[in-house]
């Protein structure tokens, strides 16, 4: 897994690594994608601040107030595995791909057929993210 080390983004979607310059990943992107995630749910960003520097401080430290009460226990789990301020904590596309909430959420939403269509092209499709025997 190589690193990059620019400073790229919206400032409310950077991860505690870019914040404080150091090399980063693609955990980065998982991060980024917990923030819309809780953004999402809660409507609003889980960090905000008067100014980058104090969004930057809330950022590292990573505390953020719970999803609303009517959110899954799954749901809040994914979020705060997201949003894991330690990059080598927070799940990969694969492992996010494989968890019961998105399995259910992809049979719901996806034909067999559809799924075939859509996954089969993909770097995904060599690796068994998708259970077929989860509910």
């Amino acid at each position: 897994m190589q690193n990059a080390r620019t400073v790229v983004g919206t400032p409310y979607y950077l991860s505690p690594e870019i914040v404080q310059s150091k090399p980063y990943n693609f955990k980065s992107d998982m991060w980024s994608m917990g923030v819309i995630l809780y953004e999402m749910c809660a409507l609003k960003p889980p960090f905000d601040a008067p100014s980058l520097h104090f969004l930057a401080m809330k950022i590292v430290r990573g505390a953020f107030n719970p999803l609303p009460s009517g959110f899954s226990s799954e749901m809040k789990n994914l979020v705060g595995q997201l949003l894991n301020t330690n990059e080598k904590m927070r799940p990969d596309v694969n492992k996010v791909l494989a968890m019961p909430i998105m399995q259910n959420r992809i049979k719901v939403f996806l034909t067999e057929t559809i799924y075939q269509k859509e996954f089969s092209h993909t770097i995904l499709h060599k690796q068994n993210v998708f259970d077929p025997k989860i509910p």
